[in-house]
């Protein structure tokens, strides 16, 4: 088109063809735009010489179809121009043409295309028709095997009820036989020993190995073996020492069968169970009750003044918490609170206190007559009581005070003082303090290998102040044994069931997931189950526990738990090998060391872990009980339902119900009130229960705490109002505030009400509670007289508890409750930097080298990170008194987390500790720091910086105290030794080996020439040169060091128990100790008694000299104030006859043992057991001593004994008479020894069996006696006959194979066998 345009542009004719009407006919049709002319200028011919001519137009659209345009304009076309159109205008139609052809092609494909897609889609179709009729199918089948899993599911439930019924019955049968067994032996006993020995339990003793090679002079003769049965059958009854007579018709007391092997399995029990919940728990504590009459005031000024500092800091010291309750003798009128409640309060520290001290002038007081009374009649052994009397002045009249003192010295329950001046009553005081306080010091447990006065494992314990509860075992301890000791079980019994079950199963299991509300009872059901899990536990499992407190606190820290734990588990195997010191390290190392030991206990491992919802980034580093856990290996986890890890939510569960029924309800009031002796009216309790049953969020701790306050509360006339203002309450924090709101109104003065405020909010802010001493440095204005009412009312109500010396919550609700009464959201963050700042200005008061306490390292650094204080936590962190106290109980990891927080590299940690130590050396003598403590602090700052930082830059401070030790002490100290120890590791782990093997040896060297060969520090150095050698590849070097290293453990296991062990006999040696004092005094039946019982204390834990002077203590007594033929001079003969036979002193023992059967056979019958067993010891010690004539009658009266008590025809009677035969063989007299082996024979066969192993023992003895004979022929006989029995035994017990037998063809002599006297005896 555009080129037609052109062409009439170009001619210029168009105008013929249009008219004047159609002028915009192109104009309409093109734009203007595009240079489109509407008229054309050309001039045309006239119209009117066309004529007929010329066509019209009309006529020109009836041209042939193929015309040209020439033609059908009647112009002129043979223009060059007309033809080049008529080409392009030719190439456009064909290009449109092929335009065509191609759109046809693409609908012609794409109407084959969309005949595939339908043909497909058919098929789709058909196939999902089909998978729709194979899911249907497959849905009833599965629909069928729910049905049959169901049936089967139920047909399980009834069989394992059934089993259970089953096995319920047997068990008790089983307990009826055994209990009945226990009684007919306990019959046997009394009427003379016990029979015969049960073959079941012989055999497993003898698998078992028992302990190690008894003392002969715990033999019977009962079960001495006959010649015969000396190689495989020694078996000894053991007797031991013999305690108080009861009666005398036991004279051999309560304890008559205890022996070294039942001592030493009592101490493994006590070691894994009983020692875990002990009656009390060791208090960190130690208190000064200070009062006095009013005129004594200024000594009570005095003593706090001059001495409450250097008690404390001996307490600190001794690792101890030092507090001074000062009580006036009178308070004034005004008094915050009740009279009523400073008594009790006055009576509740007297109860708590170690020490009473009461200053008494000449001016009466009602108080401290009271506190006079109240603390003798509570007097006890660890509880001091000094009352100190001010001479009279001016001739005043005390005749009370004079009877008092009079009355006081009589009793001897306190210590009576008399001093005239002030200050010499404050200093006698004083002198009475120190020592009692050392004295409790004293039976601290101090572990560790100690040479001249050194700790060799670990120094640094040696230094500084004493670390009490180092691994926050106590505080573990306490949180267990506070919860086994409430009253509530709130119908455990239930869940009892399913964690026994848990137990038992065969693992490899999942944790079990112990889950409820807030104050269910979770932690109450687990230490319930715990303490009946320990009592019903043999010495095979173990146990292990950890309880979490606040979330702040070093108890929800993970990695403190870990290395608690891994502790625990490394003393069970008696590991040499030391904690690792990395905390990634030691991640690793506790899964492993689990799985180790619970493979090597044969009841396994039960790892307990309550609230662990509180710990610290417990997804992180709690990932462990994810994976899969050792078969042998048992969790027990508690939580919060609402805080549940999204991992743990797969594991099995046990969910605590509330307190959805009345009875249960009813049951848990009743117990709460009868426990402390309350008794409510039925409106009261009707008004408790429906309120508790129509609350949904009614908790167990919900209804204990209402409990408590209302039994409180029951004598106030106010009962009702309180009640109605605690039903008011909706769940356990609203019921902590209305408590806490009581509490406060209680106080009659609003200071003392902001002191509480205080009091709780400082409890809150602080990681692990706060001290009482604390409370005094941080609040100037408290007093000792307000503090020990508030601190009555805080317990009673059940706010806070003491834990491990320092005053925490209860509860975790009583926390929530404190931050949503007295911290608000608009001032909560400026209310806790205030106290953040009090808590730091105390601590940083006591930031001197010798005055830092484990206290301020675990709190200070803490508090400056919390107020985000980076300067004080630095210098915090360079402290080396702070840095010791962490790096000594192994807090590395913490150290570690302050600097990270503070943005410093490892090379800054390493600079910033090099200049803190050189600061110190170079001051050391100003500040009383000798250079031994020097040296440990570069050691340990050298083994931080070598875990935890750059190897090299560990090399300067490990050196620098290595010189220090070697200028202050002797070349051959081992601590030098430890030093140079410390130096190769160094050097081993930069993969300096050739440079650590001298320092290695040398350090062996040392330890040899100081400490022994045999020593544990030089086994830890041998395998530490073994491993050296197999690094280098010295394998020839290293075998030799090896061979010697296991030698030596293996002669060390026979003589050193495990590290539990060592603390149940510990424990057990207080007892004694404790007994020790009782052995002071006038000679007495009673002192006498009480001698003996502990020399045999002493004798069980092997100290053989302090026994023997006990019992030779207790015989000279009883020898001077008894009659030469009582009873218990008799005993203790016996017992001093065992000891000198037991340490083969039988010169001495034969006498006296002697003097005492002359004694009860006097007494007694001689089928007497007390009778019996001086004839067994005493036949036994002349068969040793080659008595033989001596001992034959003994040996007569013991077969008589055993006819009279259980007549002619008895199995015990048989192993007499065997022993009888024995003796006349040994002496020669075969004649007298066979028709007793025959008579033997005859009884065992017709009373026990056959082919029994007594049988058998008794034809070898009259085998051995026919060879003797010369009666070969005989003895083969007798000898074949024993073998197979023998064999017939060995097939019956499933060993397989039998034992080989020797004939008399096949050797011409037979064996020699030894007998339990050491004498041989040619066949």
């Amino acid at each position: 088109m555009m080129c037609l345009r052109k062409f009439l542009v170009a001619m210029g004719s168009g105008n013929s063809f249009l008219h004047r009407d159609d002028d915009d006919v192109l104009g309409t049709e093109y734009d203007s735009s595009q240079g489109v002319l509407k008229t054309i200028p050309n001039e045309v011919k006239p119209r009117p010489r066309l004529g007929g001519g010329v066509r019209s137009v009309r006529s020109i659209s009836k041209q042939q179809k193929n015309g040209s345009l020439r033609s059908a304009l009647s112009v002129d076309m043979e223009n060059p121009e007309v033809e080049k159109i008529r080409k392009d205008f030719e190439m456009y139609r064909l290009s449109k043409e092929n335009e065509l052809t191609n759109i046809r092609k693409k609908e012609q494909k794409l109407e084959t295309e969309n005949r595939r897609l339908r043909a497909e889609l058919q098929a789709k179709e058909k196939t999902c028709q089909k998978q729709k009729e194979e899911r249907d199918s497959a849905l009833e089948a599965e629909h069928r095997a729910q049905m049959r899993a169901a049936a089967i599911e139920h047909d399980r439930d009834k069989i394992q009820h059934l089993f259970k019924i089953f096995r319920e019955t047997k068990e008790s049968e089983l307990r009826n036989l055994l209990k009945a067994k226990q009684t007919l032996e306990s019959k046997l006993a009394k009427l003379g020993g016990s029979a015969f020995e049960d073959p079941e339990t012989t055999s497993r003793l003898e698998t078992s190995g028992a302990f190690g090679n008894h003392g002969d002079w715990w033999a019977t003769l009962d079960s001495e073996p006959s010649v015969g049965s000396l190689t495989h059958h020694h078996r000894s009854t053991y007797h031991g020492p013999e305690f108080l007579q009861p009666s005398i018709v036991d004279p051999d007391g309560l304890y008559v069968n205890i022996n070294k092997d039942d001592w030493i399995a009592a101490t493994a029990t006590l070691a894994n169970g009983y020692l875990m919940i002990p009656e009390s728990v060791p208090s960190n504590r130690f208190v000064v009750y200070l009062t006095g009459t009013p005129d004594t005031q200024q000594e009570l000024d005095l003593l706090c003044s001059k001495y409450s500092n250097q008690l404390r800091h001996t307490c600190n010291m001794e690792g101890h918490l030092f507090t001074l309750i000062s009580m006036p003798g009178v308070i004034d009128e005004d008094f915050a609170f009740s009279q009523e409640k400073h008594v009790q309060a006055r009576c509740r520290e007297i109860d708590q206190c170690h020490v009473s001290v009461i200053f008494i002038g000449t001016q009466s007081s009602r108080f401290v007559e009271m506190d006079v009374n109240y603390g003798t009649l509570r007097c006890c052994s660890y509880k001091k009581t000094i009352v100190c009397f001010k001479d009279t002045v001016h001739g005043q009249d005390v005749s009370e005070f004079c009877e008092l003192r009079s009355r006081l010295t009589e009793e001897g329950k306190a210590k009576v003082l008399n001093y005239s001046e002030v200050e010499d009553g404050v200093d006698l005081v004083f002198q009475e303090i120190v020592p009692y306080l050392k004295h409790i010091s004293d039976k601290k447990e101090k572990g560790g290998l100690v040479y001249q006065g050194v700790n060799l494992e670990e120094p640094l314990l040696d230094w500084g102040t004493a670390v009490w509860d180092n691994l926050h075992d106590f505080e573990q301890l306490e949180a267990f044994r506070s919860a086994c000791q409430s009253t509530c079980e709130l119908g455990f019994e239930r869940y009892y069931e399913r964690l026994n079950a848990h137990i038992l199963a065969a693992g490899p299991l999942p944790p079990l997931l112990i889950c409820g509300a807030a104050g269910s009872g979770k932690s109450l059901l687990l230490a319930k189950w715990m303490e009946l899990q320990l009592y019903r536990m043999n010495s095979g499992s173990l146990l292990l526990y950890h309880f979490v407190g606040a979330p702040s606190s070093c108890t929800a820290d993970p990695m403190l738990m870990i290395h608690r734990l891994t502790s625990q588990l490394m003393q069970q195997v008696n590991a040499v090998a030391s904690l690792a010191c990395d905390n990634s390290l030691l991640m690793e190392e506790f899964p492993k060391w689990l799985e180790k030991v619970s493979s090597r206990m044969p009841g396994g491992i039960i790892l307990v872990i309550d609230s662990a919802d509180r710990f610290q980034k417990v997804e992180t580093h709690l990932k462990w009980l994810v994976d899969p856990l050792p078969v042998d290996l048992r969790v027990i986890v508690s939580a919060r339902h609402d805080q549940i890890p999204a991992a743990w939510k797969s594991w099995p569960s046990v969910v605590l119900e509330g307190m959805n029924s009345a009875r249960n309800v009813k049951d848990l009031l009743q117990a709460e009130l009868s426990s402390q002796g309350t008794l409510l009216s039925e409106e009261h309790e009707d008004r408790i229960l429906t309120h508790c049953l129509a609350s949904p969020s009614c908790s167990p701790l919900y209804l204990i705490l209402m409990t408590s306050f209302v039994t409180r509360c029951y004598n106030d006339r106010s009962l009702d109002s309180n009640l109605d203002l605690l039903l008011s309450t909706s769940d356990t924090t609203h019921l902590y505030q209305a408590i806490i709101s009581h509490i406060i109104d209680e106080c009659r003065s609003s200071s003392v009400a902001d002191l509480i405020q205080g009091i709780l909010l400082a409890v809150y802010a602080s990681r692990n509670g706060v001290s009482e001493a604390e409370l005094f440095g941080a609040f100037s204005e408290l007093t000792a007289v307000v503090w020990s009412t508030l601190r009555l009312l805080l317990t009673d109500f059940l706010v806070l508890t003491l834990r491990s010396g320092l005053l925490v919550f209860a509860h975790e609700q009583a926390r929530e409750a404190v931050a949503e009464m007295f911290l608000n959201e608009g001032d909560r963050e400026e209310k806790l930097k205030k106290i953040y700042r009090r808590l730091y200005a105390h601590y940083s008061s006591c930031t001197r080298f010798s005055e830092v306490t484990c206290r301020t390292a675990d709190e200070l650094p803490w508090i400056c990170q919390q107020l985000e204080d980076n300067t004080g936590l630095e210098l915090c962190l360079t402290n080396l008194s702070i840095f010791v106290k962490l790096f000594v109980r192994g807090r590395c990891f913490e150290l570690v987390t302050y600097w990270q927080n503070l943005g410093a590299d490892k090379i800054k940690i390493s600079q910033s500790y090099m200049s803190a130590a050189k600061k110190l050396e170079d001051h050391c003598n100003s500040e009383s720091v000798t250079l031994t403590s020097v040296a440990d602090i570069y050691e340990a700052i050298g083994r931080f910086i070598m875990n935890h930082c750059t190897l090299s830059e560990a090399l300067n401070p490990l050196q620098r105290s290595l010189e220090l030790r070697e200028t202050s002490l002797d070349p051959d100290h081992p601590v030098i030794a430890r030093s140079l120890h410390f130096l190769a590791l160094l050097h081993e782990r930069q993969s300096k080996l050739t440079t650590a093997e001298p320092l290695y040896k040398q350090a062996l060297e040392i330890y040899e020439d100081s400490l022994g060969k045999d020593h544990l520090l030089v086994i830890k150095q041998l395998d530490a040169l073994v491993l050296l050698y197999k690094k280098l590849g010295k394998n020839s070097l290293a075998e030799p060091l090896q061979k010697r290293s296991i030698s030596v453990k293996k002669k060390l296991k026979g003589h050193l128990m495990t590290t539990m062990n060592i603390k149940a006999t510990e424990t057990l040696q207080k007892k004694v100790l404790e007994l020790d004092d009782l052995t002071i005094g006038p000679p007495s039946v009673e002192l006498a008694r009480t001698i003996n019982e502990i020399g045999v204390l002493h004798y069980l834990q092997g100290n053989f000299g302090l026994s023997e002077s006990l019992l030779i203590r207790s015989l000279e007594m009883r020898s001077a104030i008894l009659k030469e033929d009582h009873p218990d001079l008799a005993q203790s003969l016996n017992n001093l006859a065992a000891l000198y036979n037991d340490r083969k002193l039988y010169d001495k023992a034969a006498p006296l043992y002697e003097r005492a059967l002359e004694i009860r056979q006097k007494l007694f019958p001689v089928e007497h057991v007390g009778v019996t067993s001086i004839i067994k010891n005493l036949g036994i010690l002349y068969k040793k001593t080659g008595q033989l004539d001596k001992a034959e009658p003994l040996y007569q009266k013991m077969v008589e004994s055993k006819e009279k008590s259980f007549g002619a025809c008895h199995p015990a009677v048989a192993t007499a008479i065997v022993n009888m035969a024995v003796l006349y063989s040994q002496m020669g007299n075969h004649s007298a020894a066979e028709p007793l082996y025959e008579r033997a024979l005859k009884i065992y066969e017709e009373t026990l069996d056959p082919y029994h192993p007594r049988v058998s023992e008794t034809m070898v003895n009259m085998a051995l006696l026919k060879y003797e004979q010369g009666d070969f022929q005989t003895a083969a006989k007798l000898y074949r006959r024993a073998t197979e029995i023998k064999d017939n035994e060995s097939v019956s017990n499933g060993k397989g194979i039998s034992p080989p037998s020797m004939s008399i063809e096949a050797s011409a002599t037979l064996p020699r066998v030894t007998n339990d006297d050491d004498k041989q005896i040619d066949l």
